[in-house]
């Protein structure tokens, strides 16, 4: 059986042992994550800080096995992404000796059931067009293409998907109490 965990609820000793398992570190998508190399404070403090949800996706026979990474910025500001972004709100990984077994459809899909828990309606993941495997795992999540575009930082083309949701009415209370409490924070960081 496998499930998402918080990454507040992984000891640091498994996930630095995930993180040393890839040859290539900048195949891990996630900002957090990286900052595994500074120390364990401080990859504890952008978990914190962040508006980034990071979770693992452990089997629960082996709960020292992390399988793979999913990340939701649940800031609030989705209609930036509409509007200005073409990265994604997810992010995901696999171990590279885990990849093209199903784990990263499995990923996805219970990070938008996180999502829908978190209240949002829909949620934007974007891909490589080279990375067929991440472009099936988003196509079977039932994503919808939006455009192609070129990513800056590989200078390749990429793809923008958007993948519907539907919160229950209170989720989507909670959501709005949240962006509130969000917009307040940053009005008050900016303003003091």
């Amino acid at each position: 059986m496998f499930k998402l965990v918080h990454a507040l609820d992984i000891p640091f000793n498994y996930v630095l042992e995930y993180y040393d398992s890839f040859k290539n570190k900048s195949e891990i998508n996630s900002y957090t994550i990286s900052t595994i190399v500074d120390s364990e404070d401080a990859y504890y403090e952008r978990i914190i800080d962040s508006f980034e949800e990071l979770y693992y996706l452990v089997d629960e026979e082996c709960q020292n096995c992390i399988i793979g990474f999913g990340s939701i910025e649940n800031s609030g500001f989705l209609d930036y992404h509409k509007d200005n972004m073409n990265e994604g709100n997810i992010s995901y990984g696999v171990r590279e000796n885990k990849r093209n077994k199903g784990y990263g459809t499995l990923i996805l899909n219970l990070l938008l059931i996180e999502c829908q828990k978190l209240g949002m309606e829909e949620v934007c993941v974007s891909c490589l067009q080279d990375n067929v495997a991440s472009k099936r795992v988003i196509e079977k999540n039932k994503g919808t293409l939006e455009k192609y575009w070129i990513d800056d930082l590989t200078e390749k083309p990429a793809l923008k998907y958007w993948i519907k949701l539907h919160p229950t009415l209170e989720d989507k209370l909670k959501r709005v109490r949240k962006i509130n409490q969000t917009k307040e924070v940053l009005r008050r960081e900016i303003y003091e």
